[in-house]
């Protein structure tokens, strides 16, 4: 399965820009020619590649999509574990 992540592109420069992520992990080198991200965007992104520009709000409700996802997947562990 492939997963993109999301996050805010804090520095760019040279098509590459710096995203911090909602977990607060960052990456640098991301490209970011094809989404034409700026600094500040918020951005989608697959492996060092950015696939898309989102707005703030479409950003926030993703968030709120994957901590539902982690929030299932540490009881499914504290439940194996009971088990």
């Amino acid at each position: 399965m492939c997963v993109t992540r999301v996050g805010r592109a804090v520095e760019v420069a040279r098509g590459r820009a710096r995203v911090e992520f909602f977990d607060g992990r960052a990456l640098d080198g991301v490209d970011v020619t094809l989404a034409r991200a700026a600094k500040g965007d918020y951005v989608e992104v697959f492996g060092n590649l950015a696939l898309s520009v989102l707005s703030e709000s479409e950003a926030r409700v993703r968030k709120r999509a994957w901590d539902e996802v982690r929030k299932g997947a540490r009881l499914a562990e504290a439940e194996a574990r009971r088990s």
